[in-house]
């Protein structure tokens, strides 16, 4: 694969109000982390696949809905980035009308979803950056009643599991949304969260081009240097386990 490499000067980076300058590197920051945490996600969920004992699948299910939990978090609070310091500082004026069509049509899609109420925000307070203590108290019995609240030992930390506190918090997330049953609600949490990480990594794509081209020049293409990335996995092929084989101790200190 071909990737273009396009170097900022600082001469450009002075020259933009500080508004503009902050917005720029903070939602670059931001994309980053949504891009990184959509791949785990989905590459954990890649690996809950039939064919597994039952504790390997319900391992790996679970700790994709880790993940998906921590991405639901990161996507609200990109929309408080895109709030704060996009739309409050005035740079959308700006930018909006130079948006290309599909920026522009994640942008209104963002604005639909969360200008209501919506299963990503709720997710962030009560499961992502807050814990609640009294979620888990309200829920447990739910829960229970719908299979046995457990916990692995895995005869090493890293492959301990709680099974207990993820079913509970899974039912506390579901009792958040509209659906019915457990398979439905992690259908709906999962297409809101594929969806809105799609979205904003479209916005971001879109704005952060708009400023450089209008910094550096339409041309900006011509600023860029090719490199060559080698070895590339297929994205549906990568998976990632739950449980692996511990390091042993004298590895895990090479090198410290």
């Amino acid at each position: 694969m071909k990737i273009n490499r396009i170097d900022i000067p600082k001469k450009v980076l002075i020259e933009m109000d500080s508004d503009e300058r902050a917005f720029l590197l903070l939602i670059g920051h931001v994309q980053n982390e949504i891009n990184s945490l959509n791949k785990v996600f989905t590459w954990c969920l890649n690996n809950s696949k039939s064919g597994k004992s039952s504790a390997e699948g319900l391992a790996d299910g679970m700790q994709a809905m880790i993940y998906a939990r921590l991405l639901a978090g990161k996507l609200c609070e990109t929309w408080e980035v895109l709030r704060k310091y996009y739309f409050a500082t005035k740079l959308s004026q700006r930018v909006d009308s130079k948006l290309p069509l599909e920026s522009e049509k994640a942008l209104t899609s963002l604005k639909l979803y969360f200008g209501k109420s919506n299963l990503i925000h709720q997710v962030r307070n009560s499961f992502a950056f807050h814990y609640s203590a009294e979620q888990f108290e309200s829920n447990w019995e739910g829960a229970a009643d719908e299979g046995d609240l457990s916990i692995i030992l895995g005869r090493t930390i890293g492959n301990n599991l709680s099974i207990a506190g993820e079913l509970v918090a899974n039912r506390a997330l579901l009792n958040h949304g509209d659906s019915k049953s457990l398979p439905d609600g992690f259908t709906k949490f999962f297409d809101d969260i594929h969806s809105i990480s799609s979205c904003f990594t479209d916005f971001a794509e879109g704005v952060t081009i708009v400023i450089l081209r209008s910094r550096m020049g339409e041309n900006l293409e011509s600023f860029a240097v090719e490199e060559e990335i080698a070895s590339l996995l297929n994205y549906e092929d990568v998976c990632i386990p739950f449980f692996v084989n511990p390091v042993s101790r004298s590895n895990s200190n090479k090198g410290t």
